[in-house]
């Protein structure tokens, strides 16, 4: 069935659920997860009270929709920033570079990704973790090859750097760390060099 605006009522829904998650995103992002009511989200979205739970079970689910929503916007445009052809260290410049410029232009994402998402339960923890994996993998990826006589894991020297760069963002992002971008940039590839100068083979362009 459609209504007078020729639209489904799929459609309707879609829409009602974007809705939400813009919403949400604008008051997690300038009061908090916790300080948020479902009332607030839907007197921001425009809409009545029942449309809540036709998409979402929980002002958790709510949070993870958004997060997930801004990390596959930061991931996309971040990986897209590497340079195949660049040294590995210049990559992962490229990397942290790209992602310290979204936290920057927008600062509801990093409040809302790395601020609020931790602590808020099990649901917000599962998705955040699978994000921290995802840039692992791509860490991992862009690491040259380990010394051959390592017995260290690549995976788990990717999710080490990945974390310790995260916690380095949420300090920038919580203004504990009185940095300009370029700063924090310089800063996490410390971290990059120290694991490639300690882990792995010599190769052109790592330092």
């Amino acid at each position: 069935m459609r209504d007078y605006g020729g639209k489904s009522g799929e459609q309707r829904r879609v829409e009602r659920r974007a809705r939400l998650i813009d919403a949400a995103l604008e008051l997690f992002g300038s009061q908090g997860y916790q300080a948020t009511s479902m009332r607030a989200v839907l007197r921001t979205a425009g809409l009545q009270d029942r449309y809540f739970a036709e998409s979402f079970a929980s002002m958790e689910e709510l949070l993870v929709a958004v997060h997930d929503q801004l990390h596959e916007a930061e991931f996309v445009a971040a990986v897209g920033a590497m340079d195949p052809a660049a040294p590995q260290a210049e990559r992962l410049r490229q990397l942290i570079g790209a992602i310290a410029r979204g936290l920057e232009d927008d600062p509801r994402v990093g409040r809302v990704k790395i601020l609020e998402m931790f602590g808020a339960g099990p649901l917000a923890e599962a998705h955040r973790q699978r994000g921290l994996r995802a840039y692992a993998a791509v860490v991992a990826d862009a690491l040259p090859p380990l010394r051959k006589d390592s017995d260290l894991d690549r995976d788990v020297l990717a999710m080490a750097l990945v974390v310790g760069m995260n916690g380095l963002f949420m300090e920038w992002v919580a203004k504990s760390l009185d940095l300009s971008r370029d700063r924090i940039v310089e800063h996490a590839m410390l971290l990059v060099r120290g694991v490639m100068r300690e882990a792995c083979e010599p190769s052109v362009g790592t330092g």
